[in-house]
């Protein structure tokens, strides 16, 4: 075997690692049950919150999916919910749903439905109420946040990892940057397992869109620095992540990160998305 067929074959066994069991992110509007239908049963499908849809459109559409056979994590957005008797509800449709992970972000919503300002209150208020959730992600941000400053961001980092299993990731298109940002906190203390948020198999246009909303947009410049990228984006209507896939699994390797999966976000391309995880990792 020569040196390059040995390294290209060391990657890919890393790119399949770190493709074994994804999570997939689906936003609950109408329709996505059919969609979701395309994953395999057992599939861990994520399901998102807006103000747009409501909090209760999300605990729906979990309910349904797990019902389906899926494995479920609906997204419980702080600043949505408007008090802790709403939390005692949702809790309780989750437990009857047999859903029992979580991810809790802080959310959109501007002001705030109720008394949840981020995701840290509402997390202190879980561990005050009994409940079924045994698993619970909280969201990290390699790239820093539109809003909040940094020190803002470690510092609520360190509020929540007492209630919390592991941290999924904002979109980040730099590897390098994804591991500098990694050890910091690791540097600050902060231990839990990283699952590294990549993008799918999505429309261009509308990944640009998502990404300059959301913060992103450091990692946009960085493509813009790098041809290569930017003339594999032109050649086609969506978005490729194996290269970013392939740059992250090298990461994830070369150091002991904590980076354990990924979480992507399909923009409800779900078809097209697992199509490229079952692709890509059996190539």
């Amino acid at each position: 075997m020569s040196a390059v067929s040995g390294a290209v074959r060391v990657q890919s066994s890393a790119v399949t690692r770190l493709l074994e069991a994804p999570r997939y992110e689906v936003i609950p509007v109408n329709g996505i049950e059919e969609k979701v239908a395309a994953l395999p049963w057992g599939a861990t499908v994520t399901v998102t919150a807006s103000p747009r849809h409501g909090i209760e459109r999300t605990i729906d559409v979990s309910a349904h999916l797990a019902g389906r056979g899926y494995r479920v994590v609906p997204h419980l957005a702080a600043r949505m919910i408007v008090d802790r008797p709403q939390l005692e509800r949702i809790l309780a449709h989750l437990e009857g749903a047999g859903i029992h992970e979580a991810f809790v972000v802080g959310g959109d919503a501007s002001p705030p439905a109720g008394g949840y300002a981020d995701a840290g209150d509402l997390l202190d208020d879980l561990g005050r109420l009994p409940h079924s959730v045994a698993r619970i992600g909280v969201a990290g941000y390699p790239e820093g946040h539109p809003l909040i400053p940094e020190a803002n961001l470690l510092e609520a980092l360190r509020r929540k990892q007492p209630h919390a299993d592991y941290i999924a990731t904002q979109l980040c298109f730099d590897a390098q940057a994804l591991a500098r940002w990694v050890l910091a906190i690791r540097e600050a203390g902060i231990g839990l397992p990283i699952v590294v948020g990549l993008p799918g198999v999505v429309e261009r246009r509308k990944l640009a869109e998502i990404s300059l909303k959301t913060g992103v947009g450091a990692s946009l410049r960085y493509l813009a620095r790098h041809g290569r990228q930017i003339a594999t984006l032109a050649r086609s209507r969506r978005y490729d992540p194996t290269p970013l896939a392939r740059a992250v699994a090298a990461q994830a390797e070369e150091g002991d990160l904590g980076i354990g999966g990924v979480h992507l976000f399909t923009f409800n391309q779900v078809e097209a998305t697992d199509a490229w995880v079952r692709r890509t990792a059996a190539a």
